[in-house]
């Protein structure tokens, strides 16, 4: 590969190529997926431009509709407890399930954002209006 730095009046300057479309997805996934697990954590508002603004869990689940592993993790979860398993099992199942949720919902959310769509985060409450 050629040699992208070279030298200027004030030092060293490089040519930084643009990223590919694989590389801005993923850097918008990562980005997202943080913002995410903090909201989660800090029980915040998702709001999304064209849709009702959700609690971050309620989001959370609406992201798993109609996605048939993440239903059968969560089902799985609930028979689990239902049967009385012991608590890491249930805890396992409902973990499978909360991983799978969040990177639907992080994958959903960039998507939005690649279609020209804002979305932001906010304190419960807050209102848009």
């Amino acid at each position: 590969m050629a040699n992208l730095a070279y030298p200027t009046e004030c030092g060293t300057a490089a040519i930084i190529p643009p990223l590919t479309e694989t590389q801005r997805r993923t850097a918008a996934l990562r980005e997202m997926d943080a913002d995410v697990h903090r909201v989660l954590i800090q029980d915040l508002m998702v709001v999304r431009q064209h849709e009702a603004d959700q609690r971050a869990a309620e989001a959370l689940y609406a992201a798993t509709e109609a996605r048939p592993a993440a239903e059968l993790a969560f089902a799985m979860a609930v028979a689990s407890s239902v049967r009385g398993d012991d608590l890491a099992v249930v805890g396992a199942h409902f973990r499978q399930w909360a991983l799978l949720a969040q990177g639907h919902l992080v994958s959903d959310l960039v998507d939005l954002c690649d279609d020209g769509q804002r979305v932001t985060f906010a304190r419960r409450g807050w209102s848009k209006a």
